[in-house]
């Protein structure tokens, strides 16, 4: 049945289920038995977002080349891919999921075979060839495990090799330890002798995978809880916004439920049964990443294929999986695997090889969904925070607030008892047993609040340790987004949801504000030095300050950074070609913004910031939207179209900067370009029943529907949608 305009019945597995799309497009969903909001969900998952959906799965099981498009490029992206072997439990997670949970999942995957069966086939899959099979709930633990693996976790084992990278390259261990200061232990010179003798396969996730651009992950976010004394209507207020890559369709697809007068809404996750993001009468949640460290890498000493224990030697197993590309013969590839986990490359040759150890490797998305389903019936803060802690799937920063004035914050993962006094930055040696995991620690010693003094939560992936017994978060991000938004809450008074709304969108930078009582002073008497003296360190389209802020902020990344230690070619790219400059920026501006610093060789910081302003003031300067004019990009053309198409939206000024609340970056992940930005924002405030909600796009993942571009001026214009019973 299509959905258009008018409202349609459908039968559900218990009773009848109403779907209308509300002014936005997105679906009101009105179920006879809660079992059916699931089906309902399913339903308007597989009519609008099937291709996307697909997608997903077609590149999680590693079947590109056989599914899309037999090239290089694919076949790398299933060789990826078949190694991390995402999908590879699901059968088994599925069977663990309780008896209420697996109801819920074949509801839900009902409704989205239902809804596929009676569509047209997408104009992209008709150009490959491709007919979509069923969706299963292996399918969508499947789409969890993507979630908790792509930029989460998966961010941390890349800056973790970056490390040994940059130690392989020489780079001294007092200068590491400065840049990385969660590095506790020593770097001592048998390490760094054996780091320079790993062999070293390809990068974990190869340059040439740009498809892997598509996943959802969640690089960085902002969300906020206010008690009820900060706010206008003495009630809690909540917000967030998840920052991901921009892409059309959205990653996210909002929809209201509601059965026997209890609804839930907020930001739901295509493939899954589930609201992401959102709220109920009761309670209302918001996540954003929560930088533990659940990946570690293990050296193994291999020799005749077997790696050591001790003095013994043990043989790994093989798991042999076939990629049959749609043309050539097929690939066979060998993936070896241990106690630790997977071993990176085929160990052809004798000698030290890595190995991938992830915590959330199997078991974690059942037991996840398990406890996730009980949300819709939970009545307070506490018992929220106490399922976001039993979320062993991926590491996130749970926020939440209720009718009762109570807020709180959890850390969610799995996180390792690693080895005495190591910081798990530093690959671990496989053959000495004190090296391994001790098991996992109980979530209970978790960073975790309840109503704190101050009034109000923040999180945007800074270093929360301080809130828990174990430290989980070793490569946070910087302080500057949590930092200005405390700012704004504690001058605030009757903060109200239309404050709430200008800090969504707030331009203001405290890392330029940092940068700036070192420049200033600095500043020559010209032009240019006088636009960047004049500067309300605001990041706005018309801003040229903002431009010429930023010129010298990279030249002083190229002269600490580049001259003086990783070298002039490293540093580019770290900053151009990859994600790992925009998630440990931080780190680099510490070692910056320091008197001295190892990094500074024998230069004085003046003498550095005194040639970073003069090669950065040289040039003309031109507005800084001018600077960042992108096109938001199909999902599955990736902007390879002509613009005239209309596949991509744009061009649009990405404004702000990676410390601005509203975050904005711009880099390349896997040759293609990415972007941080807010792909979501919601705010609620408990004193009613609304949530306000806006995104860049809409339902629709059909480039000539409607409902495929709605939603985008809003998004840019800071206007929010209401959902209301």
């Amino acid at each position: 049945m299509k959905l258009k305009d008018q409202p349609v019945t459908l039968q559900g597995t218990a009773g009848n289920v109403n779907i209308q799309r509300m002014a936005d497009g997105f679906p009101r969903i009105e179920a006879d038995e809660p079992i059916d909001l699931h089906y309902g969900l399913g339903y308007v998952h597989g009519h609008d977002r099937q291709m996307q959906m697909w997608l997903l799965k077609i590149i999680g099981r590693g079947r590109a080349s056989e599914c899309l498009k037999a090239d290089e490029e694919m076949i790398e992206l299933d060789k990826f891919m078949r190694w991390i072997n995402l999908g590879g439990n699901g059968t088994a997670e599925v069977e663990q999921l309780s008896d209420e949970t697996g109801r819920i999942f074949q509801a839900y995957c009902r409704g989205v075979n239902e809804a596929v069966a009676g569509s047209r086939l997408p104009l992209e899959f008709k150009l490959v060839g491709y007919r979509p099979d069923s969706w299963k709930p292996e399918d969508a633990i499947l789409i969890m495990k993507m979630i908790g693996f792509i930029g989460l976790s998966q961010s941390q084992g890349d800056i973790e090799k970056f490390i040994m990278q940059i130690i392989k390259n020489g780079a001294e261990p007092a200068k590491i330890k400065e840049l990385f200061p969660y590095i506790h232990e020593e770097i001592s010179d048998d390490l760094i002798d054996i780091i320079k003798q790993v062999k070293f396969a390809a990068p974990i996730i190869p340059e040439s995978i740009k498809w892997l651009g598509h996943l959802a992950g969640f690089s960085a976010s902002n969300n906020w809880a206010i008690s009820p004394g900060k706010t206008a209507s003495g009630k809690a207020v909540l917000c967030g916004d998840p920052h991901l890559a921009l892409q059309l369709p959205s990653i996210w697809y909002p929809a209201f439920t509601t059965s026997r007068g209890r609804y839930m809404t907020g930001a739901t996750l295509p493939g899954v049964p589930s609201v992401i993001l959102g709220r109920t009468p009761d309670l209302a949640w918001a996540v954003t990443y929560g930088t533990m460290d659940m990946i570690d890498y293990f050296i193994e000493e291999v020799r005749d294929q077997k790696y050591r224990r001790g003095d013994r030697w043990h043989p790994f197993t093989v798991r042999e999986t076939v990629i049959t590309p749609k043309k050539g013969a097929p690939v066979v590839m060998k993936v070896y695997e241990n106690d630790h986990g997977t071993l990176e490359g085929e160990p052809d040759e004798d000698g030290y090889y890595l190995c991938h150890a992830w915590s959330s490797r199997k078991t974690t998305a059942a037991e996840s969904a398990n406890h996730l389903f009980r949300l819709f019936e939970t009545q307070n803060v506490e018992q929220a925070l106490d399922i976001f802690a039993n979320l062993a799937f991926a590491p996130f920063n749970w926020i939440a607030a209720d009718t009762g004035g109570n807020i709180g914050y959890q850390l969610s993962g799995l996180y390792p008892q690693k080895a005495e006094n190591t910081s798990g930055l530093l690959p671990y040696l496989g053959w000495d047993e004190h090296q391994d995991w001790q098991g996992m620690i109980d979530p209970a010693r978790y960073p975790r609040v309840l109503n704190p003094e101050e009034g109000y939560v923040v999180t945007a992936n800074q270093d929360l340790n301080h809130l828990g017994e174990v430290a989980p978060m070793t490569l946070p991000m910087s302080d500057y987004r949590a930092d200005r938004i405390a700012d704004l809450l504690d001058r605030g008074e009757a903060l109200t949801v239309e404050d709430m709304q200008k800090m969504h969108y707030d331009l203001y930078s405290r890392q330029a504000e940092a940068f700036m009582e070192i420049i200033a002073p600095l500043l020559p008497d010209s032009e240019n030095g006088d636009i960047l003296k004049n500067w309300d360190l605001r990041y706005d389209a018309a801003s040229l300050g903002a431009t010429l802020f930023e010129r010298i902020y990279r030249e002083l990344l190229l002269l600490v950074f580049g001259e003086n230690g990783m070298g002039v070619d490293v540093v580019p790219y770290m900053l151009d070609e990859s994600a790992i400059f925009a998630m440990i920026h931080g780190n680099f501006d510490r070692v910056l913004l320091g008197e001295t610093s190892s990094w500074f060789a024998d230069q004085s910081r003046e003498q550095i910031y005194r040639r970073a302003i003069e090669r950065g003031l040289a040039r003309p300067v031109v507005p800084y939207g001018q600077t960042r004019k992108i096109y938001v990009p199909n999902i599955f053309f990736g902007g390879q179209l002509p613009k005239i198409f209309g596949f991509d939206y744009g061009p649009y000024e990405h404004i702000g900067s990676r410390a601005t609340i509203a975050q904005s970056q711009i880099y390349k992940a896997m040759g293609r370009q990415s972007t941080f930005a807010a792909t979501y924002r919601m705010i609620v405030d408990m004193d009613n029943d609304e949530l306000l909600n806006n995104l860049p796009g809409g339902p629709s993942d059909r480039r000539f529907s409607k409902y495929y571009r709605t939603g985008m001026k809003e998004w840019v214009d800071g206007r929010y949608h209401v959902y209301k019973p």
